[in-house]
């Protein structure tokens, strides 16, 4: 018995597939009810003329378990076993066992039932084809030449074998049915197990995501509220210093923290792309302004390296488009930055041109050519992957993630557009980018070094875009620096700006005085700034007044955006604070009639 489980274990083990492990069962009962049907006939003495042929279907029954399990090929065993019991044994059979007036015709059901279930695919059908015509030929046969068939020698052994046929068949199927079952229960079972373990994975893997995600918002904030305060103060020497030596010191600080900041940012728009959360907020934008930007950006690098800059454009290209200028420029300034990276001499070339299209749409296209060190082909094939930079053994010494390009191409993908390199290895690389967009003003942009000479930009030259000196705002978090920054940010613009250290302070200065904004950070020590904003609602100045609350963060992880609105915040705004923004989002949120703005920001 013990050694009957061991064989029926080997044959079901779990390893196989549903149809090889049915296969196993069946040619096992099978061959053992011909071992079993043998030992009847020879019993009841009719098994002396047939006995040879039984003996050759449990050889072909053997043999198929042995291409099955050793040879490992089940439906090739299936097919030797249809064709052999179907086409050489059964009519053999047929004919010396009594034919129709037996139970010939039973096992003649049998076997074409043995065939649907132990064969596979486009073979079954033809088996089924062919066993219905040898049946219809055995009985045709039959009936026109009966003394072909050896009969029984009684009607009673008629009757016998007919209702031995049955008892045989019934069981046979039986016994292959109630193992079916058994193996789809046992199937069920494991695939419940599976279930479970899947479920708890699922779970395991979003408590490990929640801890990366509050990983990464204690990372933003740790890193990017020092940040802040070093790129805010330097900002106010570059505006406010008039020694030519410490507005270079503070230009070489506004680059490395710029540095900093851009890699900080790519581990976050990383983060957000891997979870599905990164979206494409298209918006009208100024063309000139956003060409300016990279070019003054790329200028401050490539003059450190000692590069000769050029910058090619299309003075075509229309004044005002509409798509999401955030995101185009850090496609922009990731591949002029690689550019810088990668290039020790020579020279890099920015252009800027378009496409028209069916109107208002145009394909954008902007090009960076550097005469830098190029890319391997091997390099090339994984120049958009994560975490990988191209020739790395070359290159190790080359700032950065590895994520720039990756990053950049996933975000070319989210506009539905397009991005090409071409390189030679010592002679540089070019990057093309099309993106599509739209028109939003037919008017031409025009002469850009025209324009670049008559703007102001940041730093010595900074000029406020307004002046509110009847507006007062509050301005809540727990780091000093972080406060004096924003006071001295907007001390041209002449708003009047109080400061609170906490929550607790913050709450006591609204109930004393009128604000007409109020920017809290989020995370402060005893009351945060959630917390905070929900003490604020309940005051009945604010249920009177609704004043504009803003959550300033340095949390710029995936989805925070949302969750702050959520809460009911009127807007969002990230660390390190940008004049530009904050400007903007005074104008926004000020009452119209304390704002005067100044002319070129009408």
């Amino acid at each position: 018995m013990e050694k009957i489980k061991k064989i029926t274990k080997y044959l079901t083990r779990e390893e196989l597939s549903m149809q090889h492990r049915l296969i196993n069962i069946i040619l096992s009962i099978g061959a053992m009810a011909l071992v079993v049907c043998l030992i009847f006939d020879f019993f009841l003495g009719t098994g002396a003329r047939t006995f040879w042929i039984m003996g050759l279907l449990i050889i072909s029954f053997l043999v198929s378990l042995f291409v099955a399990n050793v040879l490992k090929k089940p439906n090739l065993a299936g097919i030797i076993l249809a064709a052999v019991a179907n086409y050489l044994l059964m009519p053999l059979l047929f004919f010396a066992e009594g034919g129709k007036e037996s139970g010939m015709p039973l096992w003649l059901t049998l076997a074409s039932l043995f065939t649907f279930l132990i064969v596979e695919g486009w073979p079954c059908y033809v088996f089924y084809v062919l066993n219905v015509l040898m049946a219809g030929c055995l009985l045709y046969s039959d009936f026109t030449h009966p003394e072909m068939v050896q009969r029984m020698a009684s009607r009673r052994a008629e009757y016998e074998d007919y209702l031995y046929g049955i008892a045989f068949v019934v069981l046979v199927f039986g016994i292959i049915f109630k193992f079916q079952g058994r193996l789809y229960e046992g199937k069920k079972k494991e695939l419940e197990e599976k279930e479970q373990e899947l479920i708890k994975m699922n779970l395991d893997l979003e408590k490990a995501n929640e801890a990366k995600s509050v990983f990464l918002a204690r990372m933003s904030h740790e890193i990017r509220t020092p940040i802040n305060g070093v790129i805010g103060m330097n900002e106010m020497i570059l505006r406010e210093s008039g020694e030519r030596n410490i507005l270079n010191y503070a230009s070489s600080i506004e680059v490395a923290s710029n540095t900093l900041l851009s890699l900080v940012n790519d581990i976050l728009d990383f983060s957000k792309i891997e979870s599905g959360l990164m979206k494409i907020i298209p918006d009208e934008y100024d063309v000139f302004s956003f060409i300016r930007s990279c070019y003054t950006m790329l200028d401050m690098r490539s003059k450190g390296k000692g590069l000769k800059l050029k910058l090619d454009y299309n003075e075509k290209l229309p004044e005002k488009l509409f798509g999401d200028e955030i995101r185009i420029r850090q496609i922009a300034t990731n591949l002029l930055t690689n550019a810088v990276k990668y290039t020790d001499s020579g020279t890099i070339t920015f252009e800027i041109d378009y496409i028209k299209k069916e109107e208002p749409r145009i394909d954008l296209i902007l090009r960076v050519t550097d005469t830098g060190r190029g890319i391997s082909e091997e390099g090339i094939e994984g120049i958009f992957e994560s975490f990988r930079r191209a020739d790395e053994r070359q290159n190790r010494n080359i700032e950065g993630t590895g994520l720039g390009l990756a990053i950049t191409k996933q975000l070319v993908d989210l506009m539905e557009g397009s991005i090409s390199v071409k390189s030679q290895q010592g002679r540089g690389s070019e990057f093309t980018v099309v993106i599509p967009q739209t028109q939003a003003s037919s008017k031409p942009m025009g002469d850009f070094w025209a324009k670049f000479s008559t703007t102001t930009g940041t730093g010595e030259n900074y000029e406020e875009s307004f002046t509110a000196k009847e507006a007062s705002i509050l301005v809540v978090d727990d780091v000093p620096v972080n406060l004096q920054i924003i006071k001295l940010l907007l001390k041209k613009t002449k708003v009047g700006v109080d400061m609170a250290t906490s929550g607790e302070e913050c709450l006591e200065k609204y109930k004393e005085k009128h604000y007409d904004l109020i920017f809290i950070d989020h995370m402060m020590p005893k009351m945060d700034g959630i917390e905070t904003f929900v003490e604020l609602q309940k005051t009945d100045r604010y249920k009177e007044e609704k004043t504009p609350i803003i959550i300033l963060t340095a949390n710029a992880i995936q989805g925070a955006d949302k969750e702050y609105m959520a809460v009911g915040f009127s807007d969002y705004m990230t660390k390190p604070v940008q004049v530009q923004e904050l400007e903007k989002m005074l104008i926004k949120y000020l009452p119209e009639e304390k704002v005067t703005l100044k002319e070129e920001a009408r």
